[in-house]
């Protein structure tokens, strides 16, 4: 059976999973809520690289999940319509800077991520430790943007483990990305509703 391990970064994205899914609450561990029902457990990783990197881990070592998903809300770094949601062709870090040529295949790697053959609009999404408020100060050519995507990937890869990513694009990476946000939060959450059902 496949056990299926959910990453999500905000208690506002996690609450309309558990809610679809009817998860459960199970006891926290290393201060993370964590939700299962059936073959499914779904961790509450809070916003950033390093803590979905450690909630991802946690995820794997102690569920023995044998495929991962990571869903949750991004910026638009191009013009894509606020409430869609899309699956995630690739991820890379954006906010990373290494002068050793030795570090640099790991640092500057793009990853590549799984998407169901049905899959009509695929996007690249790029990930750094910043809430994005002015998308020129990215320089890659990716089309969304967030905190925790890559680094959720980076693990998965490590592990050997299949990675889905569902994006849902909450704001447009600008000097109205903060308030955009929320106001866009349901609807953008609906939708990747809507693709995670495909995939579960």
């Amino acid at each position: 059976m496949t056990n299926i391990g959910i990453v999500c970064a905000m208690s506002e994205e996690v609450q309309k999973i558990v809610s679809t899914f009817e998860l459960q609450p199970l006891e926290k561990h290393l201060g993370y809520d964590i939700y299962q029902n059936n073959n499914i457990t779904l961790i509450e990783s809070s916003i950033g690289k390093v803590a979905s990197s450690l909630a991802t881990t946690t995820l794997i070592d102690k569920f023995n999940i044998t495929q991962l998903i990571n869903i949750g809300l991004a910026g638009a770094l191009k013009t894509i319509p606020a409430g869609s949601a899309y699956f995630v062709s690739s991820v890379t870090q954006h906010d990373v800077f290494i002068p050793f040529d030795e570090y640099q295949q790991d640092m500057y790697q793009s990853i590549e991520c799984q998407t169901p053959d049905h899959a009509k609009n695929t996007l690249t999404l790029t990930t750094g430790d910043q809430f994005i408020t002015n998308s020129n100060n990215i320089n890659n050519n990716a089309d969304i943007v967030d905190m925790e995507g890559f680094a959720v990937a980076y693990v998965a890869t490590r592990y050997n483990i299949p990675i889905t990513m569902i994006k849902g694009v909450s704001d447009d990476a600008n000097n109205s990305s903060e308030s955009e946000l929320f106001e866009n939060l349901n609807t953008a959450m609906d939708q990747t509703i809507i693709l995670l059902k495909q995939v579960i």
